[in-house]
């Protein structure tokens, strides 16, 4: 296990140090997968394991990955109506990280997030209170979209910033670049080939081996929720100068 260990950080940080130079698409996830799998037929006919399948496999490493440590984050700006309402989020949304609102001289007021339940138990009535929000909270009462609610509601056509947790898109194409392209996960790409063979196995029931790739894939997830929450800028117990750059 300690080999294991050593040899997937050994490949973390030879990636993470070409990442920008090379884009690793579903097509080089999938030839790596095939070695570990022994299925590296060139003719269709004769591969145990149809690209297709194995799309599917690699579009649910990178959900469960993504789920697991959010690792893709994006942005969207939205307009409020003028009138108390729920904004629906983008299809992708899973999570909130920061909402900001736009004030009318351009200023960023970051908004704290609270939820339905606080709200009735701290300010009763407050569906009906108006003038500039100070939260925000998340109604997740409908099956099909999440919506977001301003506490106290705004009556202005102003905008907010939303800063959100992004799902992934499934990967349908060999020429598709898993994690959304996202350039910032390309250290991360070859660890899903540990993924895409323990489904793999697991298919055929080598029980052994799905085993096996299943404690590599454990261990490139860790691997991963390191280096991405890793700040090597950021020392908040510091105090003063790193010194000259």
């Amino acid at each position: 296990m300690r080999r294991v260990l050593y040899g997937l950080a050994v490949l973390l940080a030879v990636v993470q140090a070409t990442c920008l130079a090379t884009t690793l698409t579903a097509s080089d996830v999938l030839t790596r997968a095939r070695v570990y799998l022994r299925d590296q037929s060139t003719a269709a006919n004769r591969q145990q394991f149809p690209d297709s399948t194995l799309l599917g496999f690699l579009s649910d490493g990178q959900r469960e990955a993504n789920a697991q440590n959010w690792l893709i984050e994006t942005n969207i700006g939205i307009t409020l109506p003028g009138t108390p309402s729920f904004i629906p989020m983008p299809d992708d949304f899973m999570a909130s990280t920061r909402v900001w609102f736009i004030m009318t001289d351009g200023t960023k007021l970051k908004l704290t997030q609270t939820s339905k339940d606080q709200l009735d138990a701290q300010a009763p009535g407050w569906q009906k209170a108006v003038g500039l929000p100070e939260k925000y909270f998340l109604d997740y009462t409908n099956a099909f979209k999440v919506y977001m609610g301003f506490y106290p509601a705004t009556l202005s056509t102003s905008s907010v910033i939303v800063e959100y947790i992004q799902q992934t898109a499934d990967v349908s194409s060999l020429t598709d670049v898993p994690f959304n392209n996202n350039r910032v996960m390309q250290p991360y790409v070859t660890g899903l080939a540990y993924y895409v063979a323990y489904r793999g196995f697991l298919s055929v029931e080598e029980t052994d081996l799905d085993d096996q790739y299943l404690r590599y894939w454990t261990l490139f997830l860790s691997l991963m929720r390191q280096g991405r929450n890793k700040t090597p800028d950021f020392n908040p117990g510091f105090v003063g100068q790193h010194g000259s750059p």
